[in-house]
């Protein structure tokens, strides 16, 4: 089994859409060697396969594993780590996952890519892991007018930072925006080489801590912009109905055991993401787990971006206008599956 990545390695999952779009129609070419094994197994109809890399909202799945929770509910999971994202879609892709975490833009990859796929719960959100840095001279998005931000271009960060512009009432050629990493960025800012960065935690913390930026803008702005759903092969949803209700269980039975065993939680969560319990709390600061009721009420249209429906319009805006993908649904409602949730409310 690999190393683990550092942290701020697996968190690249934010960096990854151009690859991650020219890679699914490579993967779904082979995807019907994965269909024939899938059905090769025959009575072993509550086994799932699921794929996980190592953002912090997915580390619950491992406390279920280490606490036997999929045992509990008679599922016979097999829980897969991917410290390299595009290992993991490229699994996903090509049918050797049943299950996988991911962020939106992914899940919309694959459908423009001709993946038949569904959506089962939104596991959490982004509220302020992703955020603008600027110099400590700029003290607003209307400073940015003039400057230099360094952004890169076509990720989930970039959209982000337009989202901040249109905002703050400033066009995109007002400013000089600079292709470059979150890392990258954060240390040019720093540096004092660049006057803004899109950036995301540890990052984030790394660059107010050294007194040479803070955050003007952040994803907490614009609540539900960097949602993380948990998406299943169609097929695996008609074929293992009552493996995937199991799954649901298990995720928010886990939910519900971190808040009475938070200290031991946090251990092996953090240590599952490879990464000091220090390191582990800031990151957890800037996002959310959704309850299962938060999660229906995502799945609702409306005209923000905490409803997923709205988010997935927007961001699948974003990802023609880049190129990144070819096509989007008119609406995702018919990618969503929410009676799992809802039977799991019922009790």
């Amino acid at each position: 089994m690999p190393d683990r990545l550092p942290f701020s390695t697996a968190l690249t999952r934010r960096s990854l859409l151009r690859s991650a779009s020219l890679s699914v129609v490579a993967a779904i070419a082979t995807a019907s060697c994965g269909r024939q094994s899938a059905s090769q197994q025959g009575s072993q109809t509550q086994t799932l396969q699921i794929g996980m890399n190592l953002w912090a909202g997915f580390m619950p799945w491992k406390v279920a594993q280490e606490r036997e929770f999929f045992k509990a509910n008679n599922l016979n999971a097999e829980l897969t780590w991917f410290p390299v994202l595009s290992d993991q879609l490229n699994a996903f892709n090509a049918g050797r996952l049943d299950v996988a975490g991911m962020t939106l833009s992914d899940f919309l990859t694959g459908l423009a890519g001709g993946l038949k796929t569904k959506i089962l719960a939104i596991t959490d959100i982004s509220l302020g892991a992703d955020a603008i840095l600027a110099a400590p001279s700029i003290n607003s998005i209307k400073d940015l007018v003039g400057k230099r931000a360094s952004v890169e271009i076509g990720t989930v960060g970039h959209m982000l930072f337009l989202k901040a512009l249109e905002q703050g009432g400033v066009s995109a050629n007002q400013v000089e925006i600079v292709n470059q990493a979150a890392d990258a960025a954060t240390a040019a800012l720093i540096a004092g080489k660049t006057d803004s960065a899109y950036s995301y935690e540890p990052f984030v913390s790394q660059a107010v801590q050294s007194g040479k930026g803070k955050v003007i803008f952040s994803s907490k702005d614009i609540p539900g912009i960097i949602p993380d759903p948990l998406v299943i092969h169609e097929r695996v949803l008609n074929e293992k109905p009552e493996a995937v209700q199991a799954l649901i269980k298990v995720w928010y039975q886990t939910l519900e055991y971190r808040k009475a065993h938070l200290s031991e939680v946090l251990s092996i969560e953090a240590k599952q993401a490879g990464v000091s319990l220090e390191e582990y709390n800031t990151i957890l600061e800037g996002f959310k787990w959704l309850t299962p009721e938060e999660c229906l009420k995502a799945f609702k249209p409306g005209d923000t971006m905490e409803s997923v429906v709205h988010a997935s319009q927007a961001i699948g805006e974003f990802m023609l206008g880049e190129k990144l993908i070819s096509s989007q649904p008119n609406s995702i409602e018919p990618y969503i599956d929410r009676k799992f949730v809802e039977h799991y409310l019922k009790g």
